[in-house]
């Protein structure tokens, strides 16, 4: 994997769309722990897993 191609949790765009997620117990503590740690807000994790997930779709052969 090339350095293009890692993960990258900064968030630079200001998203203007408000939607609801609801997410079982489990998850929403590792996220909480995960984005506590690397002093990010939940939501810019969440956005860019989401994002790194569409964009990298073919390659882990995910179909939407």
């Amino acid at each position: 994997m090339n350095e293009m191609e890692k993960f990258n949790p900064i968030y630079t765009s200001l998203p203007n769309v408000r939607f609801s997620l609801r997410l079982t117990e489990k998850l929403h503590n590792e996220i909480a722990q995960y984005s506590h740690k690397y002093n990010m807000s939940m939501n810019t994790l969440i956005l860019k897993c989401i994002e790194y997930s569409l964009e990298n779709r073919k390659r882990f052969l995910v179909r939407i």
